[in-house]
């Protein structure tokens, strides 16, 4: 573990290290073992493809272990088995249940923040988390959360102390407790930390106890229904040896694999939500080009007449796509991503140089510094005292035009369209997502949703205006040259990035 304590810091220095080295791969030579660093494209797609000679390190993803293996932490038939049972909660249905569902929760989340907040968002992550969870609760387990639900007394489950909603955001809230400490001790060492720690994985494990009995007693009857839960799906694959090819996954892995799948996608969700929010506030004039193609693709018809199979691929097409994938790429939720070389293989860089990787070489796949990479990454042009007062902020350079006409595939053979076909947000090759049409979905509903009918404003404080002597102009120049550089400086990492510090932005109605 020590060859990747300061892991955390990778978004932040981004393609420096490759600088330093004057090269987009390199090998650390250490006493623990040999650990390559790539950013280059060529590289990484290869990496991904050669699964399974280049497998998950799954010595390192074992803490996402809470309760038994799951799909991140097996290799070989057992990851063939995991996969196929996870994989089944995915689908068409699924993927309607998702975009209804993003958009109740968006329209039920802009009233609660016109009715109880004033209509301001003083910190943006803090929704979007929960937002994201709202959606994958329905999904996975077929419960609707709503946003009043904090502020009225629930009644609990019996033998519960904390509602559903309460015992999920709690164990996330404390998950790095969680992951750190022996569950042995988990209720024994005194502290609020470690009290609510155990409280919430506690509660959390009690409720999909329950919710996969709930399903294992009606596999029958479950089997049939056309819009199964995740979580209904995934206990009835589970159980199928035709579909794990094997002896059924036993109880543990089946509530790891619902987690972990929960997990990744409030995480990745939330976050990429929230830098989507922040961003549009301080690119107006993109804001304006999206709701401007909604308003020509969705012409007024009402959300009931919205589909994933027309208005979810139009917009993924266009410049909502195209916005969230600049999204995606400079904020990619997942900075890094780990593999190690089971067999010796064979790679040809960008430059056409082959390089041949030793068996057991752990690979770190820098997502961060790929998508920063100078000789690849085109930037609008700054002046170098823009550059250095806005920290060189990747905010500064936002540009989502580049995507438009990809459909995540370049129109033309230009370098810089060939590193578009090689980026993937999500992963690729054998151990790609398999949320991520849910994820895409769930973002183009959250957008299409909050801004045919509002917009989102930076909020400029008094202070900063008197500052600009009533310049309002000035003002909110200022105030999103603050936003800009906090996109750098502010960011913090954890199992993703995201901006935790407070930049107010508000939701005002669009006048139509």
């Amino acid at each position: 573990m020590n060859r990747i304590a300061q892991i955390w810091k990778i978004w932040k220095i981004g393609h420096q290290p490759f600088e330093e080295a004057s090269s987009d791969t390199f090998v650390l030579a250490t006493p623990n073992g040999n650990m390559l660093w790539t950013c280059d494209n060529a590289v990484i797609q290869q990496l991904f493809t050669l699964h399974p000679k280049v497998e998950q390190p799954i010595a390192l993803v074992k803490f996402y272990n809470l309760w038994g293996p799951t799909i991140s932490s097996v290799s070989g038939e057992e990851w063939k088995a995991h996969r196929r049972a996870v994989s089944a909660g995915f689908g068409n249905a699924m993927n309607k249940i998702v975009w209804e569902e993003a958009q109740h929760q968006t329209e039920t989340l802009v009233t609660h923040w016109i009715a109880k907040e004033g209509a301001v968002i003083p910190v943006v992550r803090y929704w979007t988390s929960r937002l994201a969870l709202h959606v994958i609760s329905s999904g996975f387990f077929g419960k609707r959360l709503e946003w009043d639900d904090y502020e009225s007394s629930e009644v609990l489950s019996s033998g519960h102390h904390l509602t559903f909603d309460e015992a999920l955001l709690t164990l996330l809230a404390r998950l790095t407790t969680v992951f750190m400490t022996p569950r042995a001790l988990l209720g024994k060492i005194p502290g609020k930390t470690f009290k609510e720690a155990h409280s919430g994985f506690t509660e959390v494990t009690k409720y999909f106890q329950e919710l996969r009995a709930g399903a294992a007693e009606n596999i029958d009857e479950l089997a049939g229904k056309r819009d199964k839960t995740i979580l209904e799906a995934i206990v009835i694959s589970a159980a199928d040896p035709e579909i794990t090819g094997k002896e059924p996954l036993p109880e543990e892995s089946v509530l790891g694999n619902i987690f972990f799948t929960l997990l990744a996608g409030h995480e990745t969700s939330g976050s990429t939500i929230g830098f989507i929010f922040t961003l549009l506030t301080l690119y107006p004039e993109y804001q304006e080009r999206i709701q401007a193609e909604l308003d020509r693709q969705l012409s007024g018809r009402p959300p009931s007449e919205w589909t994933v199979e027309n208005d979810y691929q139009a917009l993924q097409k266009g410049y909502l796509g195209a916005f969230q994938k600049e999204v995606l790429y400079i904020y990619n939720p997942g900075s890094f991503l780990m593999r190690e070389t089971v067999e010796p293989v064979t790679v040809v860089d960008s430059k056409g140089q082959s390089h041949k990787i030793p068996k057991n070489t752990l690979t770190l796949i820098n997502n961060a510094a790929a998508a920063r990479n100078p000789a690849v990454w085109i930037r609008p042009q700054v002046s170098s005292a823009r550059r250095a007062a806005l920290s060189d902020s990747p905010a500064l350079y936002f540009n989502p035009d580049r995507w438009l006409g990809t459909d995540d595939r370049p129109d033309n053979e230009d370098r810089n369209d060939k590193n578009l076909l090689a980026w993937h947000a999500f992963g690729g090759g054998g151990r790609v997502c398999p949320g991520r049409a849910f994820a895409q979905i769930e973002m183009t509903s959250v957008m299409a949703k909050l801004l045919t009918d509002n917009s989102l404003e930076l909020m400029v404080d008094e202070k900063t205006l008197q500052d600009c002597q009533g310049d309002k102009h000035l003002a909110w120049e200022t105030t999103r040259d603050r936003g800009i550089k906090m996109m750098y400086d502010d960011i913090e990492a954890n199992i993703s990035i995201g901006l935790m510090k407070e930049l107010p932005i508000r939701v005002v109605k669009r006048n139509i």
